[in-house]
């Protein structure tokens, strides 16, 4: 395998777990406590 290909895949599947990973945890993420917790990060 060439390691511009590997690199390329390596790439992509870091893309991929990075999506998933960032999809989850808004699905499993309570809304109303994201919130209460962006808000008071802000103050």
């Amino acid at each position: 395998m060439k390691t511009e290909t590997f690199l390329l895949k390596t790439f992509f599947v870091a893309a991929v777990l990075t999506c998933m990973l960032t999809m989850g945890a808004m699905v499993t993420t309570d809304p109303a406590h994201a919130a209460a917790t962006l808000i008071a990060s802000a103050h």
